[in-house]
């Protein structure tokens, strides 16, 4: 028996043949129409586990869809006394009525009043502090070194500052400025007068004692103390600044006290001049008033160099323009802010007897 030899099985093509696929295929139709009832019943199925059947949700969501529709009337308004007796438990819903918004103005700022420089410098000076009348004299005393043996004809000087402290005390001087007095006279003040300070005395040694300013401490509190150095008979010597406060109203004074070269010295007096002219300048930018005292050892010169200032003349003409009928070399000068009430150049006794110069009082008050 001859065996012929086995046929391979041919294997199909890899190509899917169209009309078998039209067949054994669903369409695409029949693919979106089976997703969407499988949608549905999973839709339906929802409904039933959330507490439902599928007629009963069904309704709900028609129902829903209506009411959406038609719009809802308004809520009578009703107090909530009202409310609160128809519903004691508190589980109706509450009503509101939405009024329209009202806007608030601000109140209007008050309009700031503008003022002049000047006006402004008025009002600070009615604001400030005042000071009732005070006395201040200048006296220069007469050193007790020119008068060694009685030359002159004048007693010692002790003796003679003996005098005028009684003269200064009984003129009520509670601020003074000394020229020339000397380490022996001014022992005598301090003893015969105990209320009064003195600046610099011998703080700041000996070259200072002779322009030493007193103030009385029931009147006047010391506040500042320096000095500033002026050229005097071919010497530095210190002249004091001091700033005192009224003990009852507190309000404040700078006190400048000087003596400047004699006779032909005029290139001395005119450098110390410069120098007491810018010291004043500066006193004056503290905005505090200033009184300057001393033996100027000139007359209309200084006062029309000092009133040039904001200074005015405390013992008679005010200004360089017109002058006094009667100057001397001392003088008393004090800030336009102080009226002078009065004031007397005197050489009236015991002035004669104590001093060759005039003695010197004025009566001020701070406006």
């Amino acid at each position: 028996m001859t065996l012929m030899p086995s046929r391979r099985r041919r294997p199909e093509p890899r190509h899917v043949d169209a009309e078998r696929l039209r067949f054994t295929s669903p369409s695409r139709p029949v693919s979106v129409a089976i997703l969407g009832v499988g949608l549905v019943l999973a839709v339906l199925g929802v409904g039933v586990l959330s507490g439902g059947a599928v007629g009963q949700g069904s309704a709900a969501l028609k129902s829903d869809q209506t009411a959406a529709e038609v719009p809802t009337p308004a809520a009578p308004e009703t107090s909530e006394a009202t409310s609160a007796a128809s519903d004691p438990a508190g589980t109706a819903p509450r009503h509101y009525r939405v009024v329209p918004a009202v806007r608030i103005k601000p109140a209007p700022e008050p309009k700031k009043e503008r003022l002049s420089l000047a006006e402004r410098a008025e009002r600070a000076r009615e604001a400030a502090p005042s000071i009732p009348e005070f006395g201040v004299a200048m006296l220069n005393i007469l050193g007790s070194n020119h008068t060694q043996g009685g030359k002159g004809g004048y007693a010692s000087g002790t003796s003679r500052a003996y005098s005028a402290t009684q003269m200064l005390l009984a003129r009520d001087a509670s601020i003074i400025g000394f020229s020339e007095i000397q380490r022996d006279q001014l022992a005598v003040f301090t003893n015969n007068a105990p209320s009064y300070g003195v600046y610099p005395g011998d703080s700041v040694g000996a070259a200072g004692i002779p322009t030493t300013v007193a103030w009385d401490t029931a009147v006047w509190r010391l506040v500042e103390a320096h000095t500033v150095t002026i050229p005097f008979s071919g010497q530095q010597r210190p002249a004091p600044v001091v700033k005192l406060a009224h003990v009852s109203t507190g309000a404040e004074v700078w006190v400048l006290n000087v003596h400047n070269s004699p006779q032909g010295m005029e290139g001395e007096r005119e450098a110390a001049e410069a120098i007491e002219i810018a010291k004043v300048r500066e006193l004056e930018a503290t905005g505090i008033p200033i009184i300057v005292t001393g033996d100027f050892n000139e007359r209309e010169e200084a006062l029309c160099k000092f009133t040039a200032t904001s200074l005015q003349s405390a013992v008679g003409g005010g200004y360089c323009y017109p002058p006094p009928q009667q100057m001397r070399v001392d003088w008393i000068f004090a800030s336009e802010s102080f009226s002078v009430n009065s004031w007397d150049v005197t050489r009236a006794a015991p002035v004669p007897y104590i001093t060759d110069h005039a003695a010197l009082f004025a009566r001020l008050s701070l406006r």
